[in-house]
Parts: C-alpha cells; sequence; structure tokens
C-alpha cells in the first residue's frame, strides 16, 4: 500500500533544530498487514532508514492512504 505523509525534521548533526517541512511525501510499499495502530511508527521507521541525515522529526497529522 501506498501512504501520502508529511512531517517536520532536522539534521543529526543539530538534533533540536527543525530545519525542514515536507509537506507530501509518497511512502509506498507498506504491507497491507500492518495494523493501523503501528502505521506511523512503521512509516517513521522507513524514512528515517532511507534519509539517515535526518536527525529528529515529527509526522504531522495523520497517514493518509494515497
Amino acid at each position: 500500500m501506498d501512504y501520502r505523509v508529511s512531517y517536520e525534521h532536522s539534521l543529526a548533526s543539530a538534533p533540536e533544530e527543525f530545519i525542514a517541512k515536507v509537506p507530501s511525501q509518497l511512502v509506498e510499499g507498506v504491507p497491507a498487514n500492518i495494523p493501523r495502530a503501528l502505521l506511523p511508527e512503521f512509516i517513521s521507521d522507513l524514512i528515517l532508514k532511507r534519509s539517515v541525515r535526518i536527525g529528529r522529526y515529527t509526522i504531522c497529522g495523520s497517514c493518509n492512504c494515497s
């Protein structure tokens, strides 16, 4: 399944300073058997794995199915 999310993040080198707001990003390939309650954590892990320079982040709102 694909989900569209928005989030704010900082760099790993300055984790206390939010530097970017990502208004919309498509996250593809989320298994359909992930319970809805665990989606934010699962998607957060995917974002961190592919963006190693991100320090701290906050997912804004809920995950919207795309």
